[in-house]
């Protein structure tokens, strides 16, 4: 191969290096671009300062009834509120980073790490489904962008995302191209398996215009998941995170 025609494929390559990576770039911020119209905008996003929300894990073994999170997103401190399977009331103080937290059963501090880190694990679990469209929206964790498809006569971006709760490899979210909202959203362990289908079947405005899917049910397993309490606040007690 002569050297003009070794130049002129060089040229080519990188320019066609270059489209696809533009092209790449496009797409994805105009997936995050719909995904964030879909939660209520940027605005309504910036100012939910605090989550707080109740949840039924129907999958948990030592706490099913219903309970509480309030969530500090700037600081990721979190109080917890439920009930332990023997009935005693539970309040657990942390932070969702460093794992340090306060304990307390029925109203009396207890030295528990176990239950400590059972609980914390369990905001992870809980708060997945919950929280992952909001950091996605923030540019907060590692994405890809696969091509749309066509489902039911409605075309779906699909954004494939690392799961941020430990327990999952990977996830797939089909959003909607026209409203931005989350229709279905599938899971896969290790082994790229899928382990749970969740259908969005419940979406509401939880305060300052910020709209967040509520439930779910698990085509695979059957299980519903639920949040029967969602709030975005601008403001609370800074105590609650320290104190009963």
């Amino acid at each position: 191969m002569s050297n003009k025609r070794i130049s002129i494929f060089l040229v080519f390559l990188l320019l066609f290096n270059f489209l696809s990576f533009k092209s790449h770039g496009q797409n994805q911020s105009t997936v995050i671009n719909k995904l964030l119209e879909g939660i209520g905008g940027e605005k309504s996003l910036k100012e939910a300062h605090y989550i707080m929300f109740s949840c039924i894990n129907e999958d948990h073994t030592d706490i099913q009834e219903e309970h509480t999170y309030i969530y500090d997103r700037s600081t990721k401190n979190c109080r917890f509120e439920g009930k332990t399977k023997e009935g005693d009331s539970l309040t657990v103080l942390f932070n969702t980073q460093n794992s340090l937290g306060k304990l307390y059963i029925n109203n009396e501090k207890k030295q528990n790490p176990e239950l400590l880190k059972s609980i914390i694990q369990l905001f992870n679990e809980d708060s997945y489904l919950l929280l992952t469209p909001m950091q996605l929206a923030n540019n907060r964790l590692n994405l890809t962008i696969q091509a749309p498809v066509i489902i039911d006569l409605k075309k779906y971006f699909i954004l494939e995302v690392n799961s941020a709760n430990g327990q999952n490899e990977s996830a797939k979210l089909y959003i909607d191209s026209q409203t931005g909202i989350i229709r279905k959203w599938e899971t896969f362990n290790k082994d790229q398996e899928k382990i749970h289908e969740f259908v969005t079947s419940r979406i509401k405005d939880i305060g300052g215009g910020l709209t967040l899917a509520t439930q779910f049910t698990d085509k695979i397993s059957g299980t519903v998941f639920k949040y029967p309490i969602v709030a975005a606040l601008l403001n609370i007690e800074t105590s609650k995170f320290q104190n009963l």
